[in-house]
C-alpha cells in the first residue's frame, strides 16, 4: 500500500448551536485562559534562572499569568465565573486570594505599596548641586514560593475543569456521530472577514455561540 502522500487531513466542521455547545464553548474558554497562565508562569520561572534571556521579562510574565488566571473567575458580561463549575481546593484558597488581591491592587490598579514611586533628587557628587529630579518606582512581584503554589493552583483548576468538560464533550460527540456526515459538512462555519490593522477596533463583544470574528492584518511591507 502506497503511503507516500501521508495521511489525509481531517475535515473540519462547525458544531450547531445548542445548550451543550454553548457550555462546551464556555468551559473550553476557561481552559484557554488557564493554559495562558501556566505557559506564562513557566516562562517566568525560566527567567529566574541565572543567565536566562527571559530575566527582564519575568516580572511582566507573572503579571500576565495573574491577569489570565483571574479572567476565569472575575466578572464578565459574556460568561459565568469558573468557580460556578469547579471549586478552589481549601488547601489552595490562600494563594488564590493572594493572586486575586495582587491583581486588583497592583496589576490592574495601582494602589498597593508593592509598587511605589518616590521623588528623588540627584546631586552632583563634587559640587552637591542638584543635577536632576526623577520619579523612581520600586516594585515587588510574587515571591518564588507563591509562584510555585500559584502554578500548582492553575494545574489543579485545569484538572478539575477537564473532569467537568469531559461529559459535555462526550454528549456532543455522540450526537455528531449519530448525524449524517453530509449534513454535518453542510453545517455552520465561522465567518472570518479581514480588515487592515488601521481599522482595528478593540470595542467588541463575543456571543455565547460565535458565528465569526474580524481578523486584522498589517499592510505588506
Amino acid at each position: 500500500m502506497d503511503h507516500s502522500d501521508g495521511p489525509a487531513a481531517s475535515l473540519v466542521l462547525g458544531v450547531a448551536d445548542s445548550a451543550d455547545t454553548r457550555l462546551f464553548i464556555e468551559l473550553s474558554s476557561y481552559g484557554s485562559d488557564l493554559k495562558e497562565a501556566s505557559h506564562a508562569l513557566d516562562l517566568a520561572m525560566q527567567g529566574l534562572q541565572g543567565g536566562s534571556p527571559l530575566a527582564d521579562a519575568s516580572v511582566y510574565l507573572i503579571g500576565f499569568a495573574v491577569i489570565a488566571y483571574c479572567r476565569t473567575f472575575l466578572h464578565s458580561n459574556v460568561r459565568r465565573p469558573l468557580t460556578e463549575h469547579v471549586r478552589v481546593p481549601p488547601e489552595l484558597e490562600q494563594v488564590h486570594e493572594q493572586v486575586r488581591t495582587f491583581r486588583n491592587a497592583t496589576i490592574a490598579h495601582s494602589q498597593s505599596e508593592l509598587s511605589v514611586t518616590y521623588p528623588l533628587g540627584f546631586l552632583d557628587p563634587a559640587t552637591l548641586e542638584l543635577a536632576h529630579l526623577s520619579g523612581v518606582t520600586i516594585s515587588s512581584t510574587l515571591p518564588e514560593h507563591v509562584m510555585d503554589r500559584f502554578r500548582r493552583l492553575v494545574d489543579v483548576m485545569t484538572e478539575q475543569l477537564d473532569v467537568v468538560i469531559e461529559p459535555v464533550r462526550a454528549r456532543l460527540e455522540y450526537r455528531l456521530r449519530k448525524t449524517d456526515p453530509h449534513l454535518l459538512l453542510a453545517g455552520p462555519r465561522p465567518e472570518l472577514p479581514a480588515k487592515f490593522a488601521e481599522d482595528f477596533n478593540p470595542r467588541s463583544k463575543r456571543a455565547p455561540y460565535p458565528t465569526g470574528q474580524t481578523l486584522y492584518w498589517n499592510h505588506p511591507r
